[in-house]
């Protein structure tokens, strides 16, 4: 009787090709459950909302007059009360511009994806407004799995950086867990 010997390479291959596995990239995961909480968002979840107003040191509820506010933040707690979404949108005094710095965390409160969203007029790269979009996924090391970004236009052409001017670019930080956070923001 003859043996017919398949090469190790080949085996392997087959092998691979055969394997089923359930749990997607590690990335792709994160965007799911990160579109699941915008997913909160938008239906009739409550926000919390609360304000930075000027001259305070810790945010607190929105004050009757708007222009008091420095910075509105919004947080979503999941159904076991802890925190899954926090934004931080410093007000635009002329309405110029709209930034937001949105933070996701998971289950045991650590930092799983980041967005900010950065809208302004003046950019001189488009006369409507640029509407830049930076977003990082996160694994619980704090290394960055993944990031997009995108400049475009209000009708969602691509912009080339170069030539555009922020004129309304912040700093912002990003916090590693919702303690940290906790830790900086006072009143949260």
């Amino acid at each position: 009787m003859k043996r017919f010997l398949i090469p190790t390479w080949l085996y392997l291959l087959f092998l691979m090709s055969c394997s089923t596995a359930s749990d997607p990239e590690p990335a792709t995961a994160l965007k799911d459950k990160k579109y699941t909480i915008d997913s909160l968002i938008n239906k009739d979840r409550k926000l919390i909302v609360m304000a930075k107003v000027r001259g305070q040191d810790a945010i607190g509820a929105m004050p009757k007059d708007p222009a008091q506010v420095e910075v509105v933040y919004n947080i979503l707690k999941d159904k076991n009360g802890r925190i899954v979404y926090i934004s931080e949108m410093p007000k635009s005094p002329n309405d110029d511009w709209f930034i937001a710095c949105k933070s996701y965390f998971d289950e045991n409160g650590n930092l799983f994806a980041f967005q900010r969203q950065n809208n302004f007029f003046n950019s001189e790269c488009t006369k409507g407004a640029a509407l830049e979009n930076l977003q990082r996924f996160y694994n619980d090391k704090f290394d960055v799995l993944d990031s997009v970004y995108t400049l475009t236009d209000s009708y969602k052409k691509d912009l080339t950086e170069a030539p555009c001017k922020f004129p309304y670019n912040f700093p912002y930080k990003i916090y590693k867990n919702v303690d940290e956070y906790r830790g900086t923001v006072k009143g949260l």
